[in-house]
Protein backbone atom coordinates (compact mmCIF):
# COMPACT_ATOMS: atom_id res chain seq x y z
CA UNK A 1 0.00 0.00 0.00
CA UNK A 2 1.66 3.53 -0.64
CA UNK A 3 2.65 5.38 1.98
CA UNK A 4 -0.51 7.99 3.99
CA UNK A 5 1.62 10.70 3.73
CA UNK A 6 1.75 10.41 -0.39
CA UNK A 7 -1.62 10.09 -0.73
CA UNK A 8 -2.36 13.15 1.90
CA UNK A 9 -0.69 15.95 0.09
CA UNK A 10 -1.42 14.48 -3.75
CA UNK A 11 -3.94 17.36 -5.20
CA UNK A 12 -7.08 15.94 -7.54
CA UNK A 13 -6.01 15.39 -11.00
CA UNK A 14 -7.25 17.45 -13.56
CA UNK A 15 -9.27 16.01 -16.29
CA UNK A 16 -8.39 16.72 -19.33
CA UNK A 17 -10.51 15.25 -22.50
CA UNK A 18 -9.09 13.95 -25.23
CA UNK A 19 -10.01 16.26 -27.67
CA UNK A 20 -7.83 18.27 -25.80
CA UNK A 21 -5.06 15.77 -26.01
CA UNK A 22 -6.00 15.34 -29.39
CA UNK A 23 -4.88 18.72 -30.43
CA UNK A 24 -1.56 19.03 -27.90
CA UNK A 25 -0.89 15.85 -29.93
CA UNK A 26 -1.05 17.69 -33.64
CA UNK A 27 1.12 20.32 -32.89
CA UNK A 28 3.97 17.77 -33.32
CA UNK A 29 5.43 16.89 -36.50
CA UNK A 30 7.43 13.73 -35.15
CA UNK A 31 8.06 11.67 -32.05
CA UNK A 32 10.58 14.09 -30.48
CA UNK A 33 10.00 17.82 -32.57
CA UNK A 34 7.32 20.18 -32.66
CA UNK A 35 5.98 21.57 -34.81
CA UNK A 36 4.65 24.74 -33.37
CA UNK A 37 5.65 25.93 -29.42
CA UNK A 38 3.29 25.02 -26.45
CA UNK A 39 2.65 27.20 -23.79
CA UNK A 40 3.36 25.96 -20.10
CA UNK A 41 0.03 26.02 -18.22
CA UNK A 42 1.84 27.40 -15.24
CA UNK A 43 3.83 30.39 -16.83
CA UNK A 44 4.28 32.34 -19.94
CA UNK A 45 7.33 30.18 -21.24
CA UNK A 46 7.62 27.48 -23.48
CA UNK A 47 6.32 24.09 -22.55
CA UNK A 48 9.17 21.20 -22.97
CA UNK A 49 7.56 18.59 -20.28
CA UNK A 50 4.00 16.94 -19.78
CA UNK A 51 3.07 15.81 -16.24
CA UNK A 52 1.27 12.36 -17.16
CA UNK A 53 -0.22 12.20 -13.89
CA UNK A 54 -1.62 15.91 -13.87
CA UNK A 55 -1.57 16.57 -17.90
CA UNK A 56 -0.38 19.87 -17.13
CA UNK A 57 2.37 21.27 -19.73
CA UNK A 58 5.40 22.59 -17.70
CA UNK A 59 8.44 24.46 -18.83
CA UNK A 60 12.23 23.89 -17.41
CA UNK A 61 11.67 25.79 -14.30
CA UNK A 62 7.84 24.94 -13.45
CA UNK A 63 9.16 21.19 -14.00
CA UNK A 64 11.65 21.34 -11.00
CA UNK A 65 8.70 23.24 -8.77
CA UNK A 66 6.63 20.45 -9.61
CA UNK A 67 8.57 18.04 -9.14
CA UNK A 68 9.59 19.25 -5.51
CA UNK A 69 5.88 20.44 -4.57
CA UNK A 70 4.65 18.24 -1.72
CA UNK A 71 1.18 17.64 -3.43
CA UNK A 72 3.28 16.95 -6.87
CA UNK A 73 6.58 15.35 -6.29
CA UNK A 74 5.66 11.89 -6.97
CA UNK A 75 3.97 12.77 -10.53
CA UNK A 76 5.22 11.42 -13.36
CA UNK A 77 6.56 13.74 -15.67
CA UNK A 78 8.25 13.24 -19.10
CA UNK A 79 9.61 15.04 -22.13
CA UNK A 80 6.42 16.72 -24.11
CA UNK A 81 6.62 14.72 -27.06
CA UNK A 82 3.66 12.91 -29.38
CA UNK A 83 4.00 9.76 -28.00
CA UNK A 84 3.68 10.91 -24.36
CA UNK A 85 0.70 13.29 -25.25
CA UNK A 86 -0.53 9.81 -26.87
CA UNK A 87 0.32 7.87 -23.75
CA UNK A 88 -1.27 10.30 -21.52
CA UNK A 89 -4.74 10.10 -23.17
CA UNK A 90 -5.13 6.42 -22.03
CA UNK A 91 -5.67 5.26 -18.52
CA UNK A 92 -4.04 8.09 -15.85
CA UNK A 93 -1.55 5.70 -13.82
CA UNK A 94 -3.71 6.67 -10.46
CA UNK A 95 -6.99 8.73 -9.80
CA UNK A 96 -7.99 10.46 -6.24
CA UNK A 97 -11.28 9.40 -4.93
CA UNK A 98 -13.68 11.75 -5.29
CA UNK A 99 -15.68 10.95 -1.87
CA UNK A 100 -12.34 10.37 -0.26
CA UNK A 101 -9.83 13.30 -1.20
CA UNK A 102 -6.76 11.34 0.94
CA UNK A 103 -7.24 8.02 -1.16
CA UNK A 104 -6.44 6.67 -4.55
CA UNK A 105 -9.05 5.03 -6.37
CA UNK A 106 -7.18 1.95 -7.83
CA UNK A 107 -10.11 -0.74 -8.84
CA UNK A 108 -13.76 0.18 -10.57
CA UNK A 109 -16.74 -0.99 -9.30
CA UNK A 110 -18.72 -2.90 -11.80
CA UNK A 111 -22.23 -2.28 -10.61
CA UNK A 112 -22.04 1.51 -10.12
CA UNK A 113 -19.06 2.13 -13.32
CA UNK A 114 -17.27 5.00 -10.90
CA UNK A 115 -13.30 4.26 -9.57
CA UNK A 116 -13.19 3.21 -5.49
CA UNK A 117 -10.89 3.39 -3.05
CA UNK A 118 -10.25 1.31 0.06
CA UNK A 119 -12.49 3.13 1.96
CA UNK A 120 -15.15 3.12 -0.33
CA UNK A 121 -14.98 -1.34 -0.34
CA UNK A 122 -15.56 -1.23 3.33
CA UNK A 123 -18.18 1.61 2.93
CA UNK A 124 -21.04 2.09 0.53
CA UNK A 125 -19.05 0.03 -2.26
CA UNK A 126 -18.76 -3.13 0.29
CA UNK A 127 -19.85 -6.62 -1.47
CA UNK A 128 -19.93 -4.92 -5.15
CA UNK A 129 -18.05 -6.47 -8.03
CA UNK A 130 -15.03 -4.78 -8.99
CA UNK A 131 -13.09 -4.40 -12.18
CA UNK A 132 -9.75 -3.23 -13.18
CA UNK A 133 -9.39 0.59 -13.06
CA UNK A 134 -7.81 0.68 -16.64
CA UNK A 135 -10.89 -1.76 -17.60
CA UNK A 136 -13.48 0.93 -16.13
CA UNK A 137 -11.82 3.63 -18.03
CA UNK A 138 -11.88 2.04 -21.24
CA UNK A 139 -15.50 1.18 -20.81
CA UNK A 140 -16.54 4.68 -19.91
CA UNK A 141 -14.16 6.19 -22.24
CA UNK A 142 -15.60 3.96 -25.71
CA UNK A 143 -19.42 4.91 -24.08
CA UNK A 144 -18.50 8.65 -23.84
CA UNK A 145 -17.18 8.60 -27.54
CA UNK A 146 -20.10 7.06 -28.42
CA UNK A 147 -22.36 9.28 -27.03
CA UNK A 148 -20.19 12.18 -28.39
CA UNK A 149 -20.68 10.36 -31.95
CA UNK A 150 -24.60 10.85 -31.68
CA UNK A 151 -23.99 14.41 -30.98
CA UNK A 152 -21.33 15.45 -33.65
CA UNK A 153 -24.33 13.50 -36.11
CA UNK A 154 -26.72 15.75 -34.87
CA UNK A 155 -25.06 18.73 -34.95
CA UNK A 156 -25.14 19.41 -38.70
CA UNK A 157 -29.05 19.28 -38.64
CA UNK A 158 -28.65 21.88 -35.65
CA UNK A 159 -26.67 24.33 -37.96
CA UNK A 160 -29.24 23.51 -40.58
CA UNK A 161 -31.85 24.92 -38.58
CA UNK A 162 -29.40 27.86 -37.56
CA UNK A 163 -28.68 28.73 -41.49
CA UNK A 164 -32.47 28.42 -41.90
CA UNK A 165 -33.34 30.80 -38.93
CA UNK A 166 -30.63 33.31 -40.21
CA UNK A 167 -32.26 33.07 -44.00
CA UNK A 168 -35.36 34.04 -42.68
CA UNK A 169 -34.38 37.02 -39.82
CA UNK A 170 -33.10 37.80 -43.55
CA UNK A 171 -36.36 37.86 -45.28
CA UNK A 172 -37.88 39.17 -42.27
CA UNK A 173 -35.51 42.21 -42.88
CA UNK A 174 -36.44 42.55 -46.82
CA UNK A 175 -39.74 41.88 -46.31
CA UNK A 176 -39.81 44.53 -44.06
CA UNK A 177 -37.88 46.72 -45.78
CA UNK A 178 -40.39 46.54 -48.88
CA UNK A 179 -43.40 46.83 -46.60
CA UNK A 180 -41.92 50.38 -45.02
CA UNK A 181 -41.19 51.05 -49.15
CA UNK A 182 -44.58 50.33 -49.90
CA UNK A 183 -45.74 52.47 -46.89
CA UNK A 184 -44.05 55.21 -48.09
CA UNK A 185 -45.42 55.48 -51.33
CA UNK A 186 -48.24 55.04 -50.40
CA UNK A 187 -48.53 57.92 -48.16
CA UNK A 188 -46.85 59.73 -50.56
CA UNK A 189 -49.43 59.34 -53.21
CA UNK A 190 -52.03 59.98 -50.51
CA UNK A 191 -50.27 63.20 -49.94
CA UNK A 192 -50.08 63.89 -53.86
CA UNK A 193 -54.24 63.36 -53.86
CA UNK A 194 -55.14 64.96 -50.28
CA UNK A 195 -53.02 67.86 -51.66
CA UNK A 196 -54.88 68.03 -55.53
CA UNK A 197 -58.02 67.53 -53.19
CA UNK A 198 -57.57 70.02 -51.22
CA UNK A 199 -56.56 72.50 -54.14
CA UNK A 200 -59.93 70.97 -55.71
CA UNK A 201 -62.00 72.13 -52.62
CA UNK A 202 -60.05 75.43 -51.68
CA UNK A 203 -61.23 76.11 -55.93
CA UNK A 204 -64.80 75.09 -55.42
CA UNK A 205 -64.77 77.35 -52.66
CA UNK A 206 -63.01 80.25 -54.57
CA UNK A 207 -65.84 79.36 -57.71
CA UNK A 208 -68.88 79.57 -55.37
CA UNK A 209 -67.95 82.21 -53.43
CA UNK A 210 -67.31 84.76 -56.38
CA UNK A 211 -70.68 83.43 -57.98
CA UNK A 212 -72.29 84.44 -54.51
CA UNK A 213 -69.99 87.92 -54.41
CA UNK A 214 -71.29 88.69 -58.93
CA UNK A 215 -75.09 87.91 -57.78
CA UNK A 216 -74.17 90.44 -54.81
CA UNK A 217 -72.62 93.03 -57.28
CA UNK A 218 -75.59 92.69 -59.69
CA UNK A 219 -78.08 93.41 -57.26
CA UNK A 220 -75.57 96.26 -56.05
CA UNK A 221 -75.86 97.92 -59.64
CA UNK A 222 -79.33 97.48 -59.74
CA UNK A 223 -80.04 99.32 -56.21
CA UNK A 224 -77.43 101.85 -57.32
CA UNK A 225 -78.86 102.53 -60.73
CA UNK A 226 -82.02 103.27 -58.59
CA UNK A 227 -80.23 106.04 -56.87
CA UNK A 228 -78.73 107.62 -59.65
CA UNK A 229 -82.01 107.95 -61.49
CA UNK A 230 -83.60 109.47 -58.00
CA UNK A 231 -80.90 111.88 -57.62
CA UNK A 232 -81.10 112.97 -61.06
CA UNK A 233 -84.74 114.38 -60.53
CA UNK A 234 -84.09 115.85 -57.06
CA UNK A 235 -81.06 117.80 -58.81
CA UNK A 236 -83.37 118.96 -61.30
CA UNK A 237 -85.94 119.52 -59.36
CA UNK A 238 -83.80 121.82 -57.34
CA UNK A 239 -81.60 123.93 -59.62
CA UNK A 240 -80.04 127.02 -58.51
CA UNK A 241 -80.65 129.02 -61.64
CA UNK A 242 -83.98 130.42 -61.48
CA UNK A 243 -84.76 130.19 -65.13
CA UNK A 244 -83.70 126.84 -65.88
CA UNK A 245 -85.54 125.94 -62.24
CA UNK A 246 -88.94 127.58 -63.40
CA UNK A 247 -88.25 126.32 -66.82
CA UNK A 248 -88.08 122.76 -65.27
CA UNK A 249 -91.13 123.29 -63.59
CA UNK A 250 -93.26 124.29 -66.77
CA UNK A 251 -92.09 121.99 -68.96
CA UNK A 252 -90.99 119.02 -67.20
CA UNK A 253 -93.21 115.94 -66.31
CA UNK A 254 -93.38 116.47 -62.95
CA UNK A 255 -94.54 113.07 -61.60
CA UNK A 256 -91.71 111.49 -60.26
CA UNK A 257 -91.37 108.15 -60.68
CA UNK A 258 -90.79 107.11 -57.08
CA UNK A 259 -90.64 102.82 -56.66
CA UNK A 260 -93.36 101.38 -54.74
CA UNK A 261 -91.05 99.97 -52.20
CA UNK A 262 -86.78 99.58 -52.25
CA UNK A 263 -86.03 96.45 -53.68
CA UNK A 264 -85.27 93.25 -51.58
CA UNK A 265 -82.90 90.65 -52.17
CA UNK A 266 -82.13 87.04 -50.25
CA UNK A 267 -78.73 87.20 -48.95
CA UNK A 268 -76.78 84.60 -50.33
CA UNK A 269 -76.30 81.15 -48.28
CA UNK A 270 -72.84 80.96 -46.38
CA UNK A 271 -70.19 77.99 -47.91
CA UNK A 272 -69.95 74.84 -45.48
CA UNK A 273 -67.40 72.26 -45.40
CA UNK A 274 -68.56 68.63 -45.23
CA UNK A 275 -65.35 67.06 -43.13
CA UNK A 276 -63.66 63.83 -44.29
CA UNK A 277 -64.77 60.48 -43.32
CA UNK A 278 -63.78 56.50 -43.69
CA UNK A 279 -66.34 54.60 -45.29
CA UNK A 280 -67.04 50.88 -44.58
CA UNK A 281 -63.75 50.18 -46.21
CA UNK A 282 -61.46 52.15 -44.06
CA UNK A 283 -60.64 53.97 -47.15
CA UNK A 284 -60.61 57.96 -46.74
CA UNK A 285 -64.20 59.77 -48.41
CA UNK A 286 -62.98 63.61 -48.91
CA UNK A 287 -65.31 66.24 -47.63
CA UNK A 288 -67.07 68.26 -50.03
CA UNK A 289 -67.80 72.32 -50.16
CA UNK A 290 -71.51 72.91 -50.45
CA UNK A 291 -73.61 75.83 -50.22
CA UNK A 292 -76.49 76.54 -46.85
CA UNK A 293 -80.04 76.61 -47.50
CA UNK A 294 -80.29 80.36 -46.15
CA UNK A 295 -81.10 81.31 -50.39
CA UNK A 296 -84.03 78.49 -50.26
CA UNK A 297 -87.33 79.87 -48.99
CA UNK A 298 -89.16 76.37 -48.73
CA UNK A 299 -91.30 76.98 -45.33
CA UNK A 300 -94.09 79.01 -46.40
CA UNK A 301 -92.02 82.19 -46.63
CA UNK A 302 -90.82 82.12 -50.80
CA UNK A 303 -91.54 78.95 -52.66
CA UNK A 304 -90.07 77.82 -56.18
CA UNK A 305 -91.44 79.40 -58.72
CA UNK A 306 -92.07 78.28 -62.26
CA UNK A 307 -91.06 80.73 -64.55
CA UNK A 308 -91.58 78.78 -67.68
CA UNK A 309 -93.86 76.25 -69.46
CA UNK A 310 -92.88 74.49 -72.91
CA UNK A 311 -95.90 71.88 -73.81
CA UNK A 312 -93.98 69.52 -75.85
CA UNK A 313 -96.44 67.11 -76.64
CA UNK A 314 -98.88 64.68 -74.88
CA UNK A 315 -96.73 61.95 -73.77
CA UNK A 316 -94.75 61.89 -70.41
CA UNK A 317 -91.22 63.04 -70.89
CA UNK A 318 -88.98 60.07 -70.19
CA UNK A 319 -85.54 61.87 -71.15
CA UNK A 320 -85.05 65.53 -71.03
CA UNK A 321 -81.49 66.79 -72.20
CA UNK A 322 -80.36 70.36 -72.20
CA UNK A 323 -78.00 72.17 -74.72
CA UNK A 324 -76.51 75.36 -73.29
CA UNK A 325 -75.13 75.76 -76.09
CA UNK A 326 -78.07 76.38 -78.23
CA UNK A 327 -80.43 77.47 -75.56
CA UNK A 328 -83.01 74.37 -76.28
CA UNK A 329 -84.04 70.70 -75.07
CA UNK A 330 -83.81 67.74 -76.23
CA UNK A 331 -86.19 64.92 -75.29
CA UNK A 332 -87.67 61.77 -76.27
CA UNK A 333 -91.51 60.87 -75.11
CA UNK A 334 -92.82 57.40 -74.32
CA UNK A 335 -94.70 57.25 -77.35
CA UNK A 336 -92.02 58.55 -80.04
CA UNK A 337 -89.72 56.68 -81.98
CA UNK A 338 -87.04 59.83 -82.13
CA UNK A 339 -85.34 62.49 -80.29
CA UNK A 340 -86.73 66.27 -80.92
CA UNK A 341 -84.56 69.20 -80.33
CA UNK A 342 -87.38 72.14 -78.98
CA UNK A 343 -85.99 76.02 -78.33
CA UNK A 344 -87.31 78.28 -75.95
CA UNK A 345 -90.17 78.75 -78.34
CA UNK A 346 -91.47 75.40 -78.46
CA UNK A 347 -90.61 74.78 -82.14
CA UNK A 348 -89.04 71.31 -83.34
CA UNK A 349 -85.69 72.74 -84.99
CA UNK A 350 -84.26 69.09 -85.26
CA UNK A 351 -85.21 65.29 -85.20
CA UNK A 352 -82.63 62.11 -84.78
CA UNK A 353 -85.13 58.92 -85.86
CA UNK A 354 -84.56 56.08 -83.67
CA UNK A 355 -85.50 52.25 -83.71
CA UNK A 356 -88.60 51.11 -81.60
CA UNK A 357 -86.93 48.72 -79.39
CA UNK A 358 -88.88 49.26 -76.03
CA UNK A 359 -86.47 52.06 -73.94
CA UNK A 360 -88.98 54.54 -73.12
CA UNK A 361 -88.65 54.51 -69.41
CA UNK A 362 -85.05 55.12 -69.00
CA UNK A 363 -82.44 58.29 -69.70
CA UNK A 364 -81.16 57.56 -73.11
CA UNK A 365 -79.75 60.79 -74.29
CA UNK A 366 -77.20 63.74 -73.16
CA UNK A 367 -75.97 66.53 -74.35
CA UNK A 368 -72.79 68.28 -74.25
CA UNK A 369 -70.68 71.11 -75.47
CA UNK A 370 -69.91 69.68 -78.42
CA UNK A 371 -71.31 66.27 -78.15
CA UNK A 372 -74.46 64.99 -78.28
CA UNK A 373 -75.01 60.79 -77.19
CA UNK A 374 -77.95 58.90 -77.67
CA UNK A 375 -79.03 55.15 -77.85
CA UNK A 376 -80.68 54.01 -80.96
CA UNK A 377 -79.23 49.97 -80.97
CA UNK A 378 -79.84 48.39 -77.68
CA UNK A 379 -76.78 47.33 -77.43
CA UNK A 380 -74.95 50.58 -79.39
CA UNK A 381 -74.43 54.08 -78.77
CA UNK A 382 -74.51 56.88 -81.26
CA UNK A 383 -72.08 59.96 -80.35
CA UNK A 384 -72.63 62.90 -82.56
CA UNK A 385 -69.75 65.71 -82.21
CA UNK A 386 -69.59 68.95 -84.12
CA UNK A 387 -66.05 68.20 -85.66
CA UNK A 388 -66.34 64.67 -86.90
CA UNK A 389 -69.56 63.28 -87.30
CA UNK A 390 -70.52 60.39 -85.81
CA UNK A 391 -69.11 57.26 -83.64
CA UNK A 392 -70.91 54.25 -82.31
CA UNK A 393 -69.91 52.46 -79.25
CA UNK A 394 -70.44 48.44 -79.29
CA UNK A 395 -71.34 47.83 -75.36
CA UNK A 396 -72.49 44.02 -75.84
CA UNK A 397 -73.61 41.74 -74.60
CA UNK A 398 -75.09 44.14 -72.08
CA UNK A 399 -77.75 46.36 -72.84
CA UNK A 400 -77.73 50.40 -72.28
CA UNK A 401 -80.22 51.62 -69.75
CA UNK A 402 -79.31 55.07 -68.78
CA UNK A 403 -76.43 57.07 -69.79
CA UNK A 404 -75.17 60.88 -69.11
CA UNK A 405 -72.29 63.05 -69.94
CA UNK A 406 -69.20 63.86 -67.80
CA UNK A 407 -67.58 67.40 -67.25
CA UNK A 408 -64.60 65.91 -68.93
CA UNK A 409 -67.18 64.60 -72.05
CA UNK A 410 -66.70 61.47 -70.72
CA UNK A 411 -69.76 58.99 -71.19
CA UNK A 412 -70.93 57.27 -67.85
CA UNK A 413 -73.57 54.25 -69.30
CA UNK A 414 -75.57 52.26 -67.35
CA UNK A 415 -75.76 48.32 -68.49
CA UNK A 416 -77.73 45.67 -68.10
CA UNK A 417 -77.74 42.19 -68.75
CA UNK A 418 -80.72 40.47 -70.19
CA UNK A 419 -80.61 36.67 -69.27
CA UNK A 420 -77.87 37.32 -65.90
CA UNK A 421 -78.32 39.19 -62.73
CA UNK A 422 -75.53 41.62 -63.55
CA UNK A 423 -75.86 45.77 -63.25
CA UNK A 424 -72.84 47.62 -64.03
CA UNK A 425 -71.50 51.11 -64.83
CA UNK A 426 -68.89 51.72 -67.50
CA UNK A 427 -66.94 55.07 -68.60
CA UNK A 428 -66.01 55.74 -71.71
CA UNK A 429 -64.15 58.47 -73.66
CA UNK A 430 -64.92 60.58 -76.42
CA UNK A 431 -62.96 57.99 -78.84
CA UNK A 432 -65.56 54.76 -77.36
CA UNK A 433 -62.95 53.61 -75.37
CA UNK A 434 -63.79 51.90 -72.06
CA UNK A 435 -61.61 53.46 -68.95
CA UNK A 436 -63.57 51.87 -66.30
CA UNK A 437 -65.78 49.06 -65.22
CA UNK A 438 -67.88 49.22 -62.21
CA UNK A 439 -69.75 45.66 -61.76
CA UNK A 440 -69.83 44.70 -58.07
CA UNK A 441 -72.62 48.19 -57.55
CA UNK A 442 -75.26 45.11 -56.68
CA UNK A 443 -73.68 42.82 -54.58
CA UNK A 444 -72.12 45.28 -52.05
CA UNK A 445 -74.76 47.93 -52.02
CA UNK A 446 -77.83 46.58 -52.17
CA UNK A 447 -79.56 43.34 -50.21
CA UNK A 448 -81.08 42.32 -53.37
CA UNK A 449 -80.02 42.07 -57.04
CA UNK A 450 -80.87 45.46 -58.53
CA UNK A 451 -82.64 43.39 -61.58
CA UNK A 452 -83.21 39.99 -61.75
CA UNK A 453 -83.85 37.45 -64.36
CA UNK A 454 -87.22 38.05 -64.14
CA UNK A 455 -87.01 41.54 -65.07
CA UNK A 456 -87.50 42.69 -69.16
CA UNK A 457 -85.75 45.78 -70.40
CA UNK A 458 -88.85 47.52 -70.22
CA UNK A 459 -89.05 47.39 -66.60
CA UNK A 460 -85.96 48.86 -65.89
CA UNK A 461 -85.79 52.72 -65.17
CA UNK A 462 -82.26 54.18 -64.78
CA UNK A 463 -81.10 57.64 -64.78
CA UNK A 464 -77.51 58.71 -63.91
CA UNK A 465 -75.88 62.12 -63.79
CA UNK A 466 -72.08 63.01 -62.46
CA UNK A 467 -71.81 65.43 -59.19
CA UNK A 468 -69.00 68.12 -59.15
CA UNK A 469 -67.12 65.80 -56.84
CA UNK A 470 -67.27 63.21 -60.00
CA UNK A 471 -69.31 60.97 -57.72
CA UNK A 472 -71.62 58.87 -59.83
CA UNK A 473 -75.11 59.41 -59.03
CA UNK A 474 -77.57 56.64 -59.89
CA UNK A 475 -81.40 56.57 -59.83
CA UNK A 476 -82.83 52.86 -60.23
CA UNK A 477 -86.75 52.27 -59.93
CA UNK A 478 -87.40 48.33 -60.06
CA UNK A 479 -89.44 45.93 -59.13
CA UNK A 480 -86.90 44.99 -56.23
CA UNK A 481 -85.43 48.23 -55.52
CA UNK A 482 -86.54 52.16 -55.17
CA UNK A 483 -83.31 53.88 -54.16
CA UNK A 484 -80.82 56.58 -55.41
CA UNK A 485 -77.43 55.29 -54.87
CA UNK A 486 -74.35 57.27 -54.47
CA UNK A 487 -70.78 56.46 -55.69
CA UNK A 488 -67.13 57.48 -55.08
CA UNK A 489 -65.33 58.21 -58.39
CA UNK A 490 -62.85 54.90 -57.79
CA UNK A 491 -66.28 52.80 -57.59
CA UNK A 492 -66.47 52.46 -53.87
CA UNK A 493 -70.23 53.07 -52.25
CA UNK A 494 -70.48 56.21 -50.68
CA UNK A 495 -74.14 56.41 -49.52
CA UNK A 496 -77.96 55.07 -51.07
CA UNK A 497 -81.08 57.06 -50.18
CA UNK A 498 -84.17 55.48 -50.39
CA UNK A 499 -86.84 58.83 -49.44
CA UNK A 500 -88.13 59.66 -46.42
CA UNK A 501 -91.01 59.20 -44.18
CA UNK A 502 -93.87 58.50 -46.72
CA UNK A 503 -95.49 60.66 -43.90
CA UNK A 504 -93.71 64.39 -45.07
CA UNK A 505 -95.05 63.71 -48.28
CA UNK A 506 -97.74 65.63 -49.75
CA UNK A 507 -99.56 62.34 -51.43
CA UNK A 508 -98.07 59.94 -49.06
CA UNK A 509 -96.92 57.33 -51.74
CA UNK A 510 -93.90 55.25 -52.02
CA UNK A 511 -90.34 56.43 -52.75
CA UNK A 512 -90.58 56.19 -56.60
CA UNK A 513 -87.02 57.63 -57.83
CA UNK A 514 -86.61 58.76 -61.67
CA UNK A 515 -84.56 61.27 -63.32
CA UNK A 516 -81.85 62.45 -61.17
CA UNK A 517 -79.51 65.71 -61.97
CA UNK A 518 -76.63 68.21 -59.87
CA UNK A 519 -76.07 71.66 -59.80
CA UNK A 520 -72.56 73.97 -59.33
CA UNK A 521 -73.03 73.75 -55.63
CA UNK A 522 -73.21 69.32 -55.69
CA UNK A 523 -76.90 69.30 -54.64
CA UNK A 524 -78.29 66.24 -56.03
CA UNK A 525 -82.18 66.36 -57.30
CA UNK A 526 -83.88 63.37 -57.76
CA UNK A 527 -87.79 63.16 -59.72
CA UNK A 528 -90.23 61.32 -56.98
CA UNK A 529 -93.08 60.27 -59.91
CA UNK A 530 -95.36 58.88 -57.66
CA UNK A 531 -95.81 61.82 -55.08
CA UNK A 532 -95.26 64.53 -57.77
CA UNK A 533 -92.10 66.18 -55.61
CA UNK A 534 -88.32 66.61 -55.87
CA UNK A 535 -86.14 65.50 -53.13
CA UNK A 536 -83.33 67.72 -52.73
CA UNK A 537 -80.09 65.74 -51.29
CA UNK A 538 -76.68 67.25 -50.17
CA UNK A 539 -73.23 66.28 -51.85
CA UNK A 540 -72.97 63.12 -49.85
CA UNK A 541 -76.72 61.73 -50.56
CA UNK A 542 -78.05 62.82 -47.36
CA UNK A 543 -81.75 64.38 -47.42
CA UNK A 544 -81.93 68.28 -47.20
CA UNK A 545 -85.50 69.36 -48.41
CA UNK A 546 -88.10 68.68 -50.35
CA UNK A 547 -89.31 70.64 -53.69
CA UNK A 548 -93.06 71.13 -55.08
CA UNK A 549 -94.28 72.25 -58.79
CA UNK A 550 -96.54 75.52 -57.27
CA UNK A 551 -99.69 75.76 -58.51
CA UNK A 552 -100.03 72.78 -59.89
CA UNK A 553 -101.87 69.20 -58.83
CA UNK A 554 -101.55 65.89 -60.26
CA UNK A 555 -98.13 66.91 -61.64
CA UNK A 556 -95.54 63.72 -62.29
CA UNK A 557 -92.25 64.78 -62.75
CA UNK A 558 -89.76 62.09 -64.51
CA UNK A 559 -87.23 63.56 -66.02
CA UNK A 560 -84.36 66.37 -64.51
CA UNK A 561 -82.12 68.82 -66.12
CA UNK A 562 -80.19 71.78 -64.98
CA UNK A 563 -80.16 74.88 -67.49
CA UNK A 564 -77.69 77.77 -67.92
CA UNK A 565 -79.81 79.97 -65.44
CA UNK A 566 -79.53 77.17 -62.87
CA UNK A 567 -82.93 76.75 -62.92
CA UNK A 568 -84.20 73.08 -62.71
CA UNK A 569 -86.38 71.76 -65.75
CA UNK A 570 -88.30 69.23 -65.32
CA UNK A 571 -89.95 66.21 -68.23
CA UNK A 572 -92.97 66.06 -66.89
CA UNK A 573 -96.02 62.94 -67.34
CA UNK A 574 -98.40 65.59 -69.20
CA UNK A 575 -95.81 66.43 -72.07
CA UNK A 576 -94.75 69.64 -70.36
CA UNK A 577 -91.33 71.31 -69.68
CA UNK A 578 -91.31 73.51 -66.45
CA UNK A 579 -88.85 75.27 -65.30
CA UNK A 580 -88.68 75.64 -61.83
CA UNK A 581 -86.43 78.90 -59.87
CA UNK A 582 -85.64 77.59 -56.74
CA UNK A 583 -82.33 79.87 -56.30
CA UNK A 584 -82.89 83.53 -55.98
Amino acid sequence: MEPLFRTFYSRPKREKPSWYLQMMATSFSSKYDMQAEVDCDTCENTANHLCKTCLDRLCDKCKIIHSKSKGTFDHDVVLLTYEAINLASECPSYHVCKWHSKFRANVGCRGCKVPVCEKCLIGDHNGHNLMDINELFQYKKNMLEQQLSKLYSEVPKYESKVEEIKRKQIDVLRNRDAVKKSIVNHFEKVNSTLHSSKEMLLKSADEKAETFINSLTLKEQILHSHIDSMQDRINNSQNKDLREKIAYIYYADCLVDIPSECPSFTEPGFLEYSEAILDRHGQIQLGSVSESLKNFHVNGKKMPQIIRTLTVGKEPIVSLAYSSKLNAFWIFSSDERAFRKYDMKENCTDKIEVKSFGFQNRQNIAVGEKLVVYVDNPNKLFVLEDSRGELSINVAPMVSVCLCLTSDDDILVGLHHRTEKIFAIARFNVNGERTQYITHVIKEWTPQPLLSKSHSQNNVRAYIAENINRDICLSIGSDNVQAVIIICPNGDHRNTYKGVDSSNIPCNRPFLPRGICTNILGHIFVADENNGVIHMLDTNGTFLTMLTIPNERKIFPISLCIDNQRNLCIGCADGKIRILKYLN
